[in-house]
Formats: structure tokens, sequence, C-alpha cells
């Protein structure tokens, strides 16, 4: 089974990070991330649409583990 996290930063950063989804916050240290699992992914691709609409200054990405 394949798991994935999503990343986001700001426009202006150069690195992206982890997202914290039950948070909502972008985290350095990765045992704090969500992980998303394959059969989670078409929920996981709303959000990421979602959060990329609604947050213009961030960039939001889903990503393989």
């Amino acid at each position: 089974m394949h798991y994935f996290r999503i990343y986001g930063k700001e426009k202006t950063a150069k690195k992206y990070k982890a997202l914290d989804y039950s948070n909502g916050a972008l985290v350095d240290n990765l045992i704090y991330a969500t992980l998303i699992k394959e059969n989670e992914l078409d929920q996981a691709r709303k959000s990421i649409e979602y959060l990329n609409q609604n947050n213009p200054e961030f960039i939001f990405e889903l990503r393989s583990v």
C-alpha cells in the first residue's frame, strides 16, 4: 500500500513543508504530518484543490511517500 502527504509552501518560499491536516499547519517534523492512504486519494485531491483556490498566497501538492 502506498501512502501520500500533502505538501505546501508560500509562493515566496523556497522549500515545501508537509501539512498537518488536522491542525491546518505546515510542519518541519514529518512525525506530525498527515499520512494519506491510497483509498483516501479522491478526498485528498479535492482538499488540495480547495486549499489552492482559497489560499492564493500558497501552493499545495500531493506527493508519494
